[in-house]
């Protein structure tokens, strides 16, 4: 019987985390970069940093103020309707 290996569930959720956090951050799209022809990879800091957020978010506001990339550019107001969306699909997949 193989034992359980708490190294690979680990990886398993954080790609889990970040195919979801990815998959909404890109169709945000949040500077307009990968409409204007930029590499899908592109936002993959942004989207790791929020990646790490993910097990302190527990509501929508929350995702709302992890999304804001501690930029002057955004606030948490200005994502509300992205941290929704984030926080429905991390919940849609089981991962809140």
């Amino acid at each position: 019987m193989k034992s359980h290996d708490p190294k690979v569930a680990g990886r398993e959720k954080y790609e889990q985390m970040w195919d979801v956090t990815a998959g909404v951050v890109r169709a945000w799209d949040p500077y307009g970069l990968l409409a204007g022809g930029a590499p899908a990879d592109e936002l993959d800091n942004e989207i790791a940093s929020l990646v790490a957020q993910v097990p302190r978010i527990t509501s929508a506001t929350d995702a709302a103020h992890a999304v804001c990339f501690e930029s002057p550019v955004f606030t948490p107001q200005s994502c509300e309707d992205i941290g929704e969306k984030l926080f429905a699909a991390l919940k849609n997949s089981g991962l809140k």
